[in-house]
């Protein structure tokens, strides 16, 4: 059965983008039944009309409280049809009731290895701290910030000459391919959480796999695990 997702965003929308095609060109098994975003100039709104989705906008600033707003957002995406949650450069943290109406069903990707460096500015902290890895993290959401269960990590080396835009840029490519290999897993239902850790049933290699990145015209490796089973 096709996982039923819905999509949420406050700008540009690229990983939702990278959703939407992987879907159109059934690489991945899914249907979005919903792409919704809080902001009344989210980018992702136009890519989601461009591909014939479904998509609303509920602005939160017209709600009073984050409960409110949520159960405003539960009631959109479950009359959508989805029962998994996407977020897709999201900014704002859930509430309890959002996450228990979804319970292991709502996905994020922050970029950044957590868990160093979680909130909004995960690349250019990481720069500002003179670290020499950094990446990105596709975890299950809970309600600590960028604290839940980890499912995929990659990790790139941070070069003497970047900054904050050239860092993050190299990790959205790493996003892409790590949060498409995590959606997979979880419409194949492999996935399964023992205590804080997430194991991937059925691995074909137990060992990080090193996959070439380009940006900026910049080749790089960088280190995934768990491995990438798909491209």
């Amino acid at each position: 059965m096709s996982l039923k997702i819905a999509i949420l965003a406050s700008g540009s929308g690229t990983n939702a983008q990278v959703i939407f095609e992987a879907v159109k060109a059934k690489k991945l098994d899914a249907e979005i039944c919903l792409v919704l975003a809080n902001k009344p100039d989210a980018k992702v709104l136009q890519r989601a009309e461009n591909f014939g989705l479904p998509h609303c906008l509920i602005d939160h600033k017209q709600f009073a409280s984050r409960e409110e707003y949520d159960k405003n957002v539960v009631r959109a995406i479950k009359d959508s049809g989805a029962d998994c949650v996407v977020l897709a450069g999201y900014m704002r943290m859930v509430t309890p009731y959002f996450l228990e109406s979804f319970p292991n069903r709502v996905v994020n990707i922050h970029p950044a290895v957590l868990p160093s460096f979680p909130g909004v500015h995960g690349a250019r902290d990481a720069v500002r701290y003179g670290v020499k890895f950094s990446g990105c993290t596709v975890h299950f959401v809970s309600e600590e910030m960028d604290a839940g269960p980890i499912i995929i990590q990659a990790v790139t080396p941070c070069l003497q000459s970047d900054d904050e835009q050239s860092l993050q840029n190299r990790i959205h490519c790493l996003e892409h391919k790590v949060y498409m290999q995590a959606l997979k897993w979880l419409a194949e239902d492999r996935l399964e959480i023992i205590g804080h850790t997430v194991h991937v049933r059925g691995l074909t290699a137990e060992k990080a796999k090193l996959a070439e990145i380009e940006s900026g015209g910049v080749a790089m490796n960088a280190l995934i695990y768990p491995p990438l089973e798909t491209e």
